[in-house]
């Protein structure tokens, strides 16, 4: 089992590399960005099915885990707090 922190950062890409990981793992999201993330859909291969939003400037999640069972690509999106209007970004998780 392997624990995992995929970080929401400033660098501008608004699709991070994808997650490589097994069932069992464990998950975590850090807001390293410079604005709270306000919206944030979880991948379905993770329990609990807990939304974590709004999740503050440096504040990291919960820990989530793969389930038993999950195999494939996963999709996970989350919404950045702006000034004028939200930002949603995307990722991916490969679970084999």
């Amino acid at each position: 089992m392997a624990t995992y922190n995929i970080s929401i950062t400033n660098s501008g890409d608004p699709y991070p590399s994808p997650l490589d990981c097994n069932p069992g793992d464990k998950i975590t999201w850090t807001n390293n960005y410079s604005k709270s993330v306000t919206g944030f859909t979880l991948p379905t291969c993770v329990s609990p099915q807990t939304n974590p939003a709004p999740i503050a400037v440096g504040a990291t999640t919960r820990e989530y885990t793969v389930n038993n069972g999950a195999n494939g690509t996963f999709n996970y999106s989350y919404t950045l707090a702006d000034q004028i209007e939200g930002e949603t970004r995307n990722g991916t998780i490969d679970v084999s």
